[in-house]
């Protein structure tokens, strides 16, 4: 029994656990196994609650819980965004409910979520929770008192302590073994790809900028194991001599170790023990506290693609054609005098190194000046913008609006013109002035419009129309 089981032995009746262990999202989600099982589907309200830290996470953690065999018929609603949440919630009832304190509260305060029915609650990654934050607080107070509260961490921070003393008080503690034991062989090189989404989508990259003539991809996932295959035989690894799955066992002297996620300090001392000559983890930015707490004295080093190693070494070489084109122009006398001190203290080359990092950061620090600037120009043309838009009418009356009958009665005169509908009288209905023709009709040339002229008529008195 490790030294926090002993301390928490008199709590192993108590619902709540506290599960140390990484934020692999596949394991905590076979945490609610359990709690899925004894869901009703007719629920009308949530009765399982996972708390992530982010929009990413609870997006992932939904993935992972709606993969289980026991989520079929229940519905599983991942709150992301606040005002996608109060919509999803309010279209139809939902058994699962997952995401951050900030997308749970307001949907809380809009009545548009009720707790009343939640039945278990998780804190998936608490240690990038904040105990002192108003959301959680919030959501906390509306589950009732009797739920049972999980936790997962990866360590036993202070901020994960409040939560435990605050919501999870005398929670039974469930160590894995995220630590080889003492004395266990270290890896002569470590390497870790940072992807968003799931590991598996990175080993096409590390496989080809790798080109190992063998290699061995650890699945911490089990339910990945089928998926990973299917990849290997479209990539054209069918017959395993070259490429391999597994989720423990590792062949010795294998060329490349390529970890999907983060295993367990078991599976590591095995991977360790076959003695690769390069290991991969591909894992998500939040795993990597829990990389190193495997590797130990070996700092694993950021996997760098080829494309972006010649980038780098492009670069380089235009710095050093630069120093040529100096040195050619003549040796300046000033700055040798300048620097002459310094030899009798450091190398030259370590000099010119230095000399080389101030040039690097004051091209950096420009570069962020017009980076700055250029936010600041789009920042005054917006509130320019907004202001002209508000002048014209909160930037919905750009165009005038047409007059109403009252706006065109109320006109003053102009010139002594008399007032609108006060024509000149025409006497009997039918008759009109003869102001513009003998018969009183329209002046002659007059055409409406996308009509040609007519001809003159045959009773105006000229005859007619063919007579010459």
């Amino acid at each position: 029994m490790t030294t926090p089981e002993r301390a928490t032995a008199g709590a192993v009746r108590s619902a709540h656990v506290a599960y140390f262990m990484p934020p692999d999202w596949a394991r905590v989600a076979r945490l609610a196994i359990p709690a899925l099982e004894r869901l009703g589907a007719e629920a009308a309200q949530p009765q399982l609650l996972l708390i992530a830290p982010d929009a990413l996470a609870t997006v992932a953690l939904a993935r992972a819980i709606a993969a289980l065999p026991a989520s079929a018929g229940k519905r599983v609603v991942a709150a992301s965004s606040p005002a996608r949440a109060k919509r999803l919630l309010a279209a139809q009832p939902a058994q699962v409910v997952i995401g951050s304190p900030a997308a749970l509260a307001p949907a809380l305060i809009a009545s548009a979520l009720k707790l009343d029915e939640v039945a278990t609650v998780l804190f998936a990654a608490a240690d990038e929770l904040d105990p002192e934050d108003a959301d959680v607080a919030a959501v906390m107070a509306e589950v009732p008192k009797g739920a049972a509260r999980l936790l997962t961490a990866l360590a036993a921070t202070p901020g994960v302590e409040a939560l435990l003393e605050r919501y999870l008080h005398k929670a039974r503690r469930v160590i894995e073994d995220v630590v080889p034991a003492a004395g266990a062989p270290a890896a002569q090189v470590v390497k870790y790809l940072s992807v968003r989404g799931a590991p598996l989508e990175g080993l096409p990259t590390v496989l080809d900028e790798m080109d190992a003539p063998s290699a061995t991809i650890v699945v911490t996932d089990h339910d990945a194991l089928d998926a990973t295959r299917a990849l290997l035989d479209a990539l054209g690894y069918r017959d395993g001599a070259l490429a391999c799955v597994t989720t423990d066992a590792v062949a010795a002297n294998t060329s490349l170790a390529v970890l999907l996620g983060v295993p367990t300090a078991t599976v590591w001392s095995g991977v360790v023990a076959a003695q690769p000559s390069t290991v991969v983890a591909i894992i998500s930015p939040r795993d990597l506290p829990a990389l190193q707490l495997l590797t130990g004295e070996t700092a694993p080093q950021p996997f760098a693609a080829r494309s972006a190693v010649m980038r780098a070494r492009a670069s380089e070489a235009r710095v050093r054609a630069e120093l040529r084109e100096m040195l050619a122009e003549g040796v300046p006398a000033r700055e040798v005098l300048a620097l002459e001190p310094l030899l009798g203290e450091h190398d030259g080359l370590e000099i010119a190194a230095a000399a080389l990092r101030l040039l690097e950061r004051t091209r950096a620090a420009q570069a962020e000046l017009v980076r700055e600037t250029e936010v600041r120009v789009r920042t005054v043309m917006k509130e320019a913008m907004r202001e002209r838009e508000e002048a014209t009418g909160a930037g919905g009356d750009r165009f005038p609006r047409p007059r109403s009958a009252a706006d065109r009665g109320a006109r003053p005169e102009r010139g002594g013109r008399p007032e609108r509908g006060g024509r000149p009288d025409r006497g009997e209905r039918g008759e009109r002035p003869r102001s513009f023709t003998p018969r009183g009709g329209k002046p002659k040339g007059f055409a409406p419009r996308n009509e040609k002229p007519r001809g003159p008529r045959r009773d105006d008195g000229r005859g007619p129309r063919n007579e010459r």
